[in-house]
């Protein structure tokens, strides 16, 4: 028989209300961080351009290739060939557009599930390697957190308009709207319009810097010539022309000179440099400081094809074809040659001023080739054509941006 009943009462009692009280308060705040919290994966869609994407589920990781569009879920690879290029709609109104030799992976694409939650949308990608665009879309009822992981560093991206390249020397990362960090706190780099930045293989951040960039390397000739020029020559049996690094005045110039007794034969002298670099989206432009001494040979020949200077850009279109554009100098034209026009309607050869500096820009070249722009370039090539010449060239650039 109990001792003291109204005691064991009491205890019941207050247990019962201390119980109640915390259930009072959890449960509403469990509710309100569900509801705060929960979210659900979404879905993108992936529309095919050329070639075949794989996409690879993380379930099985099977690949299927995609002949038009395909749904892709959180946990699948991109995988994008040689002259493969697609386009990844997100579910905020997002998109990137993927291009050849490109490996990429959805990590996650989920949206809060309730309109009373406050957390934002969450978009994480990685770029294993290959290039991407990225049109990060304005907010319209809820923002997205959007990052970008590659092997070196990670990305965070404001809305805007962007491009990440991953290459075995690092990660480029490309603002041309908007505004993106790259890295973590304390060396977070933030990056505004018309910026770019690069991260090396130790994850050393560089920049920021103008997104306009100089693909020519020694473009000043104030290096040798090698390793970054290639000289060349086509003889033809007769003795060829010869290229030689000179000063003339403050500048230092490579100089395209033959002078022979056996003039009227062809012969070409040439500097050739390797680019190997994709130009899609960007605009590209030549740029080079000429100074014509001397060409026995009017014009450029009877076909417009031999000027004592001429600069030439080998580069492939979207569909992988071979094209060059080529652009001449001269100051004399005796023999009354007419200067043919280019496939687009330019002119192959310029008339300029002899024995004086002129300073050549090309303009936007995808602009001026129409159809045929480039978008991955090949090779740059300087040389002197026709019978004996005497040529300048100096400050030699490629500008894309």
């Amino acid at each position: 028989m109990r001792s003291n009943p109204s005691r064991l009462a009491w205890t019941v009692l207050g247990t019962a209300f201390i119980l109640f009280c915390l259930l009072a308060v959890s449960i509403p705040l469990g509710v309100r961080a569900y509801v705060a919290n929960a979210c659900e994966d979404q879905d993108a869609w992936l529309q095919r351009i050329t070639g075949t994407p794989l996409v690879s589920r993380e379930a099985n990781g099977l690949p299927f290739g995609v002949p038009d569009t395909a749904t892709v879920v959180p946990g699948d690879q991109i995988t994008l060939s040689g002259d493969t290029r697609a386009i990844l709609d997100l579910f905020d109104r997002s998109h990137v557009t993927l291009y050849d030799n490109t490996i990429f992976t959805l990590d996650r694409a989920a949206s809060p599930r309730f309109r009373l939650s406050d957390r934002l949308n969450e978009v994480a990608v990685t770029l294993t390697s290959g290039r991407v665009s990225i049109g990060r879309a304005l907010a319209s009822e809820r923002d997205t957190r959007f990052t970008v992981l590659t092997p070196h560093t990670s990305v965070l991206l404001d809305e805007g308009s962007y491009r990440v390249e991953v290459n075995a020397e690092g990660t480029e990362v490309t603002v041309v709207r908007g505004r993106a960090v790259v890295g973590s706190e304390p060396s977070a780099l933030v990056l505004s319009q018309g910026m770019r930045s690069s991260v090396d293989s130790t994850g050393t951040i560089v920049g920021p810097m103008p997104v306009a960039r100089n693909l020519v390397r020694n473009g000043d000739f104030q290096e040798p010539l090698e390793p970054a020029w290639i000289t060349d020559t086509e003889e033809y049996l007769v003795p060829p022309g010869r290229v030689t690094i000179v000063e003339d005045g403050a500048r230092r110039a490579a100089r395209l000179f033959r002078r022979e007794a056996d003039d009227g034969t062809h012969t070409e002298v040439m500097l050739r440099q390797k680019l190997d670099h994709d130009v899609r989206d960007l605009r590209v432009s030549v740029a080079l400081d000429v100074l014509v001494r001397f060409h026995s040979l009017s014009g450029g020949g009877q076909e417009s094809s031999e000027f004592p200077v001429i600069v030439r850009l080998d580069y492939r279109d979207e569909w992988g074809n071979s094209h060059f554009w080529t652009h001449g100098f001269y100051y004399q034209n005796e023999a009354g040659y007419a200067i043919a026009t280019d496939a687009w309607g330019n002119p192959l050869g310029e008339h300029i001023a002899r024995d004086v500096w002129y300073s050549y820009e090309s303009g936007n070249l995808p602009d001026l080739l129409g159809d045929s722009r480039p978008m991955y370039l090949t090779e740059l090539t300087i040389y002197a054509s026709g019978w004996n010449y005497d040529s300048l060239i100096s400050d030699v650039q490629l500008i894309v941006e």
